[in-house]
């Protein structure tokens, strides 16, 4: 009886250690789980819209909903504006977006063309996770904006000029496809340049890229001063040339 009252110490001392190290084992695998981090996209905030005022590091905007908004401009803001340009300055390589009207003998009218800046994403837009490009192909994002309509007969072409041809343009498109684009004496070309905050003003038709904080405010990444707000979205893409 003595042996057996000897060992009963050593058997709780080993249970009371074997719990303890469980407990320790759980509260280790559960802090571990309680500081995982878990990662949350945060997608791009784009807006259209009016310039109803401005100040040194910020803008009121009011966008095409007509809801307003406060935009955050900081030094790590980029500036781009649409300008008017001519047609001698259409030449083979340019990256371009052409809305189009197809004619009744199947030719396309170009009714404008941008030509797109290949140092600066168009509008400013920075492509992110596939989570954020499908936000964006949900209707987010900017279609119109560089001369679309509310004619269904209009289309947008994008691609690289391959050919000029007096008032004619070959526009290759990533596939691969060619489209003849015809100018007219009403085609609108505009190209992406430079500018800066000092060139916004009150009334002015922007397009903002940034980031909302949870009071809606946009630390804007890139501010794009167009020439006039989007008028409608452009209808369905353009068939090749065969």
């Amino acid at each position: 009886m003595r042996k057996l009252l000897a060992v009963i110490p050593f058997v709780l001392l080993a249970m009371l250690l074997a719990a303890c190290g469980s407990n320790s084992s759980a509260a280790s695998t559960s802090g571990s789980t309680a500081t995982t981090p878990t990662t949350k996209t945060i997608c791009p905030t784009v807006s259209i819209g009016t310039v109803q005022n401005v100040s040194n590091n910020s803008l009121q905007l009011t966008n095409l909903q007509g809801k307003q908004s406060q935009v955050t401009i900081t030094s790590k803001t980029t500036f781009i504006r649409q300008a008017t340009v001519t047609p001698s300055s259409l030449q083979t390589g340019l990256p371009v977006s052409v809305t189009v009207v197809q004619n009744a003998n199947n030719t396309y009218s170009a009714v404008s063309i941008s030509v797109r800046n290949s140092q600066t994403r168009t509008g400013g837009f920075t492509r992110g996770s596939s989570q954020c490009r499908s936000q964006f192909s949900r209707g987010n994002g900017t279609p119109g904006a560089f001369g679309g309509g509310q004619n269904q007969n209009r289309q947008v072409v994008t691609g690289t000029i391959s050919q000029v041809s007096g008032n004619a343009l070959t526009v290759s498109n990533p596939s691969g496809d060619d489209f003849i684009v015809n100018l007219t004496a009403t085609t609108r070309i505009t190209a992406t340049q430079t500018a800066s905050a000092n060139d916004l003003k009150s009334g002015d038709a922007v397009m903002i890229t940034g980031i909302a904080n949870g009071q809606g405010v946009i630390n804007a990444n890139n501010v794009s001063i167009l020439q006039a707000l989007p008028s409608g979205r452009p209808g369905a893409t353009a068939t090749p040339n065969a």
